[in-house]
């Protein structure tokens, strides 16, 4: 039963080209005891009385070394998946299971789109145009748009690029501060509100009402 529960987790993960190539040595081993459970199955089909043909200590020996194995992929996968939430330390938001989503595909950027909410607090999806993906802007749920200092390319690693996009968001939301600091000065204040993202306007307007009030402090004595 053991064997059966742990081989209906990791089957469909290491059905994934990408986990395989990226874990090779762990396909390989649940390959062979994929193929071995598999083999019993027919023969179970081929000699219906499950009572005798469990009775058989050959039979016993072959499932308490493929759980033995199943374990070590299990705690490999588990170490390799440490490894990529040490690079990229958001990751530690997501579970296992979503985390291995991702990773098992890697050929298409978009996959990292559903769990995004989850790494960056109040990003729904990054847009991603072209052949190359090339990421110009995140989006909020309300549909708010920070495009992005510079555009990015999801390229290398996953957690490689989801670093760089971390950056970029750091950098483009700076710009856009520094530029909404600039633009206060000479526009309405409605218009102001309405023309910038709203976490521009609650951070330009707090660093003006603490100039203002700090000047009429000054003047005041």
């Amino acid at each position: 039963a053991q064997v059966q529960r742990n081989w209906m987790y990791l089957q469909p993960i290491f059905d994934s080209e990408d986990i395989n190539r990226q874990l090779p040595a762990e396909g390989k081993r649940f390959t062979n005891v994929d193929r071995q459970w598999r083999k019993t199955l027919d023969k179970v089909q081929a000699a219906p009385q499950i009572i005798t043909f469990c009775d058989n200590e050959e039979l016993k020996e072959q499932w308490i070394k493929s759980n033995a194995e199943l374990e070590r992929v299990q705690k490999n996968l588990a170490d390799y998946l440490e490894t990529k939430r040490t690079a990229f330390a958001r990751f530690y938001f997501l579970s296992n299971d979503e985390l291995i989503s991702i990773l098992s595909q890697t050929k298409d950027p978009n996959a990292v789109q559903p769990h995004l909410r989850k790494c960056f607090e109040a990003v729904q999806k990054i847009t991603m145009s072209g052949a190359e993906h090339e990421m110009t802007e995140m989006v909020s749920a309300e549909k708010e748009q920070v495009p992005f200092l510079n555009p990015l390319y999801p390229r290398g690693s996953v957690e490689v690029w989801m670093g760089e996009i971390e950056t970029m968001m750091r950098k483009s939301v700076r710009a856009i501060t520094e530029e909404g600091i600039q633009q206060y000065k000479t526009t309405k204040r409605g218009d102001f509100v309405l023309g910038h993202a709203a976490m521009v306007v609650l951070a330009v307007t707090q660093h003006y009402w603490t100039i203002e009030v700090e000047a009429a402090m000054e003047e005041a004595g």
